[in-house]
């Protein structure tokens, strides 16, 4: 699929922001940027958005400001409604004041698409265009599952969107199998992080210290991974921290149950800055989920030189490359992934050189002020 051009040559609107650029600047505009937990939310949406938040202010050239609409909320789901009738009422003053350039609505799946549709009517009603960004590594098979109703839903918030931007190849195809005739408007824009001056620090007792980071249960595949450190509780220099919210109490009794426990730290949800220090003390980070997208912790961990090991699902394998920056294990599969575990714990020079592909991939692809540059341009193209 043709990716959308996001300053079409020759172009008025492209003629304009050149002469804005040259004589005084781009001109103003304001961003309303949907997801569903809002500032310093638990998840990847509400985490790149934060980053693009806090780096977007550092970028004066850009010439954008902000706004962060929260469709769901962190509390229970019996309050999401009011939370989400609060964000339609910001985006209806915002509209009628002038303050409402472009609509960035995140969208995952299930519930998120439901009110993330809505959100866009809302949108288009009031004369503002959107950009639809697709997240979630389960957008696929809830399409794919859905209704004609529904189905007529999702495609018409796709279409009348100004633009759509996805991870990688694979939902870019996606969409052209589905909604041929959209290639204009589909932009790939794999996530990106701001870089760090430093790589990961090491252990000042030589161990080598495993971490995972997300949604503790299933589709994240943790008891695989819990699986696959048991058979390795006979190899000493290693620990592991599983961190993110979920089945947290599951975690730690099946950890206890296969007398690892001693090994394995589960801290539960960690707040943005101790997250950063677990990755900052991290020598091998590990992502075996069965359904996934882009997850921000591989990004992060690029980084800061740290090897990766993943499974190949969404587009994992257009970031990670089989023993160049990282390694790639099929999902499930418990033994494939106690050895390429038990092979970065053996092999320090291993870590280094994975490691080291990693942070040049990082500069070059996923640092986050080229990402801010792509970006505003697809706002600006949507203005």
């Amino acid at each position: 699929m043709t990716q959308m051009p996001l300053l079409p040559a020759g172009t008025p609107s492209a003629n304009l922001i050149g002469r804005a650029d040259t004589r005084r600047g781009p001109k103003p505009i304001d961003v309303l940027v949907a997801t569903p937990y809002g500032e310093r939310g638990q998840g990847g949406i509400d985490r790149l958005a934060d980053a693009i938040t806090s780096a977007i202010a550092l970028r004066n050239d850009l010439n954008v400001r902000i706004t962060r609409l929260s469709t769901r909320g962190s509390g229970s789901l019996l309050f999401s409604p009011i939370v989400f009738s609060w964000a339609l009422v910001r985006l209806c003053v915002a509209s009628w004041l002038g303050r409402a350039s472009v609509v960035h609505i995140n969208v995952a799946s299930k519930g998120s698409v439901i009110r993330k549709a809505l959100l866009a009517a809302v949108t288009r009603h009031l004369g503002v265009p959107y950009v639809v960004h697709l997240h979630s590594g389960a957008f696929d098979r809830f399409w794919q599952s859905a209704g004609p109703r529904l189905d007529r839903v999702i495609a018409g918030m796709l279409r009348n969107s100004a633009a759509v931007i996805v991870l990688g190849q694979y939902w870019s195809e996606l969409i052209d199998r589905r909604l041929p005739g959209m290639d204009g408007k589909v932009v790939i824009l794999p996530n990106a992080t701001a870089s760090v001056a430093t790589a990961s620090e090491k252990a000042t007792d030589g161990r080598v210290r495993i971490s995972f980071f997300g949604k503790l249960g299933e589709m994240k595949g943790t008891p695989q991974l819990i699986e696959a450190l048991a058979l390795l509780r006979d190899r000493a220099g290693w620990t592991a921290t599983l961190a993110g919210h979920g089945d947290v109490a599951g975690t730690r009794e099946m950890l206890l149950r296969l007398q690892i426990a001693d090994r394995i730290s589960v801290p539960g949800w960690l707040a943005p800055a101790a997250a950063a220090d677990l990755l900052r003390r991290t020598d091998i980070l590990v992502q075996p989920s069965f359904i996934d997208n882009l997850p921000m912790t591989i990004i992060e961990a690029f980084a800061r030189g740290i090897p990766v090991v993943a499974t190949p699902v969404g587009v994992v394998p257009d970031v990670v490359v089989h023993n160049v920056n990282g390694l790639l294990v099929p999902p499930g599969d418990v033994r494939a992934l106690a050895d390429a575990l038990a092979e970065l714990i053996d092999d320090p020079a291993l870590r280094r050189r994975l490691g080291a592909s990693a942070r040049s991939d990082h500069a070059a692809r996923y640092e986050m002020n080229g990402y801010l540059s792509r970006l505003a341009e697809v706002w600006r193209h949507a203005v």
